[in-house]
């Protein structure tokens, strides 16, 4: 059976990553499946503290390698983004969301800005400007018309801080946490759900050869 990938998992207490002696493994079979929920106690190499990881690794052949885990406590910082996720718009979703956390609300507002307009030119988007790619997502229906009227408005509150004037008092707290909120739904719209559609074919799939 293949095992966690410490690399992906950071210490809840000092964010050290990968850093992990194990001390203690409960197993427990899932149901009629080929899956084998862990129940893992490590140590933080780094601190010391102790963390449980919940896990299990893919029982389909299409995913080798792939692992979903959960970790108590959770970090207290965003240290991580999905592996499907282009590396460029994860680490700018990042230092949005770490924005957040430090209340840097400028900062966050303008990351998750660059993040939008960077899936937007990943999905082809046509245009000169932010405003003329996200109406040319919505008219090829990447974006539904809801969003597309979210996306305007979100785009407005972003532009204090990617566009400041003179004086200007800068973002404020909720319309810094509003734009990244917008940021995280177009991900799970244009990256996650197709993800988990292509996972869930793949599982159909191997369970159609299985009963063959």
């Amino acid at each position: 059976m293949s095992d966690l990938g410490l690399f992906q998992v950071a210490c809840a207490f000092c964010n050290t990553e990968g850093n992990f002696e194990r001390v203690h493994r409960e197993q427990k079979k899932h149901g009629a499946s080929r899956k084998i929920l862990n129940f893992d106690t490590f140590k933080c190499g780094n601190c010391g503290n102790f963390i449980m990881i919940f896990w299990s690794a893919s029982e389909f052949g299409s995913s080798h390698g792939m692992h979903d885990f959960y970790t108590v406590p959770w970090a207290r910082e965003i240290t991580t983004f999905p592996e499907h996720w282009p590396a460029d718009v994860g680490r700018h979703w990042l230092q949005a969301r770490r924005s957040l956390e430090g209340q840097n609300w400028d900062a966050a507002s303008l990351m998750a800005r660059s993040a939008i307009q960077l899936i937007a030119r990943y999905q082809k988007a046509k245009g000169t400007n932010l405003k003329q790619e996200i109406d040319d997502l919505a008219s090829r229906g990447i974006l539904p018309p809801i969003m597309q009227e979210w996306s305007h408005e979100v785009r407005e509150l972003a532009n204090v801080s990617a566009h400041p004037d003179p004086g200007a008092k800068g973002t404020i707290p909720k319309d810094a946490r509003d734009v990244v909120e917008f940021l995280s739904v177009l991900l799970r719209i244009t990256y996650d759900l197709p993800h988990q559609i292509q996972q869930y074919r793949a599982r159909k799939g191997s369970q159609k050869k299985d009963r063959s």
